[in-house]
């Protein structure tokens, strides 16, 4: 076998480039990646690794495993159970040279270390996930600074979850609140009998569609209205049907092409057929948020976010159309599914456990939930809350949690990391660590929740980056909750199917959450 700079090369890299070894050949290229790859290699020999199916394209097809939805859990539960708590894949650095490592973690000294590193751990992952659709929302903006872009469009989107704003959108859940009413009430009389099945899941994605296109965008979304039965005299056209699901779909290739376009050669997302969708969907969307910000002022209490965001300023400094698109778009990705995931989490448990079921509307007896202001839910709803809080914990919406290493680094006094390198906390390992939650981790207990969740429960991220919408997330889904129960009685029926977990951005069931409903 030749050798090329020290390194056995195969004999077809060498053919016809006899006396060529200045020039820059197949075999020399091969002789380059590989040597550099086993450097890069050693380099990270003190960290767990799968195994790597080449050299020079290290970890690739780990990685790969890991982001397609179907293998995602399976593949990084299966990998931590293997190679420990803490365990990494290193990436080719010719291919991806700003980030070449990805450390897993669920070990909380690890983690600790990692929190208490803000200079070094500051900022989600450059040039990924959101970075590549909504590049000046704060999903993807760099926390640098209290004078960054970041911290700016950070104090000017906070007053969005004031108690001001929560009581301006209380009117409109409750609307949107009493269509779901309507809607599942009929499902059930079209059964013509005491129950009927309903796919949970779906019904919160869209009236959380509903509510996030009411506050955000200020237009009457109606998406609800599509899980009529067929042939009831309110139920929409095919036309009016497809314009109501117009937004749904929008949410749906916002969420797509974020996760296709994290780790891809950017020449594959103007493939005709993804551009031309692509194209359609923000020339929508521009659309809408157009017509909203050349209206006129918001009345009364119908307040809405993206014209709030279009009037906030810090002085003279205020966001460009540009930025403020960005902010709202980034608000109903998450705002949207996330908290309809969580909350048809949390009635699955529910009907799987008739004691916490009874308990909920015991405490939601007392309370006129047609009229509560989202500021009082807390206060008045607080087994409810700990009841969603707990199907958080069981069944996270979002897995993990990333970070970029800004300068070289060493955790645990053993796992190198050059700057660049991706740190990834395991969100779902940690809410399923008897360690930290005990031996009956895997069961659901809302008592549990009684004395507050302990540090290593991260549910809405970490530090100065946590959910800026955590607020809004809570008392919407905890009042949806509440609502539900006091209305209908759920149990899950013996043929229904048991929930998958499929991973995409959020943490979804496969098959939807279907659960029999009678009217109480």
């Amino acid at each position: 076998m030749p050798s090329v700079a020290g390194v056995d090369v195969p004999n077809w890299c060498v053919a016809g480039a006899a006396g060529a070894a200045a020039m820059l050949t197949p075999a020399a290229v091969y002789a380059y990646l590989l040597r550099t790859s086993r450097q890069r290699k050693e380099f990270f020999a003190d960290i767990p690794q799968p195994k790597e199916e080449s050299v020079i394209f290290g970890g690739v097809g780990t990685l790969v495993k890991m982001t397609k939805p179907d293998k995602a859990l399976p593949t990084i539960k299966q990998t931590y159970e293997e190679l420990g708590d803490t365990w990494g894949v290193r990436l080719p650095k010719w291919l991806l040279r700003n980030h070449e490592f990805y450390l897993h973690t669920r070990d909380p000294a690890i983690i600790a270390e990692i929190l208490s590193k803000k200079d070094v751990f500051h900022s989600r992952a450059s040039g990924m996930v959101f970075d590549n659709t909504i590049p000046l929302g704060l999903l993807a903006l760099r926390s640098e600074g209290p004078h960054s872009q970041w911290a700016f469009h950070r104090r000017l989107v906070a007053p969005l979850f004031s108690d001001k704003f929560l009581l301006g959108y209380s009117e409109q859940v409750h609307e949107k609140a009493d269509l779901l009413r309507f809607v599942l009430n009929e499902r059930i009389k079209d059964t013509k009998s005491p129950e009927a099945q309903c796919d949970l899941q779906q019904c919160l994605k869209l009236i959380t569609l509903d509510i996030i296109g009411s506050i955000g965008f200020g237009f009457n979304s109606n998406a609800l209205m599509t899980y009529l039965p067929e042939g009831h005299p309110r139920a929409l056209s095919k036309a009016e049907a497809a314009n109501e699901l117009k937004f749904l779909e929008a949410s749906m290739v916002l969420f797509l092409e974020t996760q296709q376009r994290t780790g891809e050669p950017k020449l594959l997302r103007y493939l005709p057929h993804r551009f031309m969708r692509w194209w359609r969907t923000m020339r929508d969307l521009n659309k809408r948020i157009d017509e909203v910000l050349s209206s006129g002022k918001q009345e009364g209490s119908k307040l809405n976010m993206l014209k709030a965001l279009q009037d906030a300023h810090e002085g003279d400094r205020k966001m460009s159309k540009a930025e403020v698109t960005d902010e709202i778009l980034s608000l109903l990705i998450a705002g949207h599914e996330t908290t309809g995931y969580t909350t048809s989490w949390a009635l699955y448990e529910v009907a799987r456990h008739p004691e916490v079921q009874e308990k909920i509307l015991a405490e939601t007896s007392a309370v006129d939930l047609d009229t509560l202001p989202l500021t009082n839910v807390q206060s008045l709803l607080p087994y409810t809350w700990m009841v969603w809080q707990e199907a958080l914990r069981l069944h996270p919406t979002v897995t993990i949690h990333y970070r970029q290493a800004e300068v070289d680094t060493t955790l645990g006094g053993k796992y190198k990391l050059p700057a660049g390198s991706i740190v990834t906390i395991s969100q779902l390992m940690l809410a399923h660590s008897e360690e930290i939650w005990g031996p009956d981790a895997m069961s659901f207990s809302p008592e549990r929740m009684e004395k507050g969740y302990p540090e290593m429960h991260m549910p809405f991220g970490f530090g100065g980056r946590t959910c800026i919408g955590k607020r809004l997330a809570y008392v919407e889904g905890v009042y949806l909750l509440a609502f539900l129960v006091k209305n209908f009685k759920l149990r899950v029926g013996g043929e229904d199917p048991v929930p998958t977990p499929r991973v995409t951005i959020t943490m979804h069931s496969c098959e939807g959450i279907h659960l029999l409903m009678s009217k109480r």
